[in-house]
């Protein structure tokens, strides 16, 4: 049996049985490589985070216009808010430039050094999955490939085909948000409403994309270690 077939959790327990829960365990231990710059610094996210409360303390007042009377304070919160949300999310906005920029210029280097550093890693999980009987890998595909289906259908309720979109959903939200920047308090509540929920749309749309992409992850290996293993049998 493959030497990582019997690896020891923290239990102390050997990976007797296929689940998802490991797959998923083994997949996430697999160092980034070279594709590590895309990640997002703990310094940068925190500074994300930090503005994405600014952008909603800019958002409030134009609630709040709808509520009581427009006050000097309101355009205060708004200016603060702004300010903050500028300065916090700057720093991630240079980075991403940067980074965009090294990567359409060395992308097919990048590339090939990214897939010669997966390749390996990959090899030992489909080694471990073709220790398992094939009707145990046949069963987890069809789960998968089921769990697949579902979310396409689930997403094609809620966000309709959103997804094919990209970030233009967020884009035309804060035009909505901003396009009287000079009266900010005058933006209608149709505006609101409709761009809050175009955000939200992209949100279900990215995480629902990210899903099927583990997803199809999950597919691709069982898939390649299924046929592994019916062909050692013949």
């Amino acid at each position: 049996m493959d030497r990582d077939a019997t690896r020891l959790d923290k239990s102390g327990n050997s990976d007797a049985e296929l689940s998802f829960a490991e797959l998923q365990r083994r997949i996430s231990e697999i160092p980034d490589g070279p594709s590590d710059i895309l990640n997002t610094p703990k310094p940068y996210r925190v500074l994300n985070a930090i503005g994405g409360v600014g952008a909603i303390v800019v958002l409030l007042p134009m609630v709040f216009v709808k509520l009581m009377a427009p006050a000097l304070w309101m355009v205060t919160m708004m200016q603060i808010g702004m300010a903050i949300m500028i300065m916090m999310w700057l720093p991630a906005f240079v980075r991403s430039i940067g980074v965009l920029s090294w990567t359409l210029a060395r992308w097919k280097t990048d590339m090939v050094i990214q897939l010669d550093h997966d390749h390996p890693h990959f090899q030992s999980i489909l080694r471990w999955l073709t220790t398992f009987p094939a009707d145990a890998l046949a069963e987890r595909l069809r789960t998968v490939q089921l769990a697949e289906r579902q979310l396409i259908a689930k997403l094609g309720l809620l966000a309709g085909g959103v997804d094919r979109l990209g970030f233009l959903p967020v884009l035309v939200s804060a035009y909505l948000f901003f396009r009287n920047w000079n009266q900010p308090l005058e933006v209608s509540t149709w505006q609101i409403l409709l761009g809050v929920f175009l955000v939200l749309l992209y949100l279900i749309s990215a995480t629902g994309s990210m899903m099927r992409i583990r997803l199809r992850l999950f597919e691709s290996m069982l898939a390649d270690s299924l046929a592994k293993k019916q062909g050692q049998s013949q």
